[in-house]
């Protein structure tokens, strides 16, 4: 692969990279639960892994289709830089992020008083950010694109 000239197969390597990791995930039995007005929904972190996978691999599609009209080199390297870090983030603070970003330990949760989930505002925080960042850097590609075909016209 020529990874200098085409940047969007790291794309390939990483989906590659998140499909290989959900069969060897440590811990099979955690999950993700949210919690939306009385309903829960519980996803295990090896469908997230599947679901970064095939996000990966449909934006490394794009660009095998949009590859000749594309307008800048830089603009798709800053987008693939932006999608691999913002998936690597997301996953890390899936599975560390409780943890690592709430020190207190789990056996002193006191779940009495109204305040007790104060506690996981740093993490919905840092998941809340990282998928803003990665929906804007998706904007960088329909930049790169919309300019690509209008240059191309003319």
């Amino acid at each position: 692969m020529q990874i200098k000239q085409k940047p969007y197969h790291l794309l390939f390597l990483t989906g590659l990279i998140f499909i290989l990791t959900s069969f060897f995930v440590l811990k099979q039995d955690r999950s993700v639960d949210i919690h939306l007005h009385d309903t829960y929904f519980v996803i295990v972190h090896t469908h997230i892994l599947w679901l970064f996978a095939v996000l990966a691999l449909f934006v490394w599609a794009l660009y095998l289709l949009t590859g000749k009209i594309l307008y800048s080199k830089a603009l798709t390297w800053t987008h693939v830089i932006i999608t691999i870090l913002t998936l690597l983030l997301f996953a890390f603070t899936l599975f560390w992020g409780d943890s690592f970003l709430n020190p207190a330990p789990r056996r002193y949760y006191d779940y009495s008083s109204w305040n007790s989930f104060d506690n996981y505002t740093i993490f919905t925080k840092a998941i809340g950010i990282t998928i803003f960042v990665l929906l804007v850097g998706q904007l960088i590609f329909i930049i790169n694109f919309m300019v690509g075909l209008f240059k191309r016209r003319t």
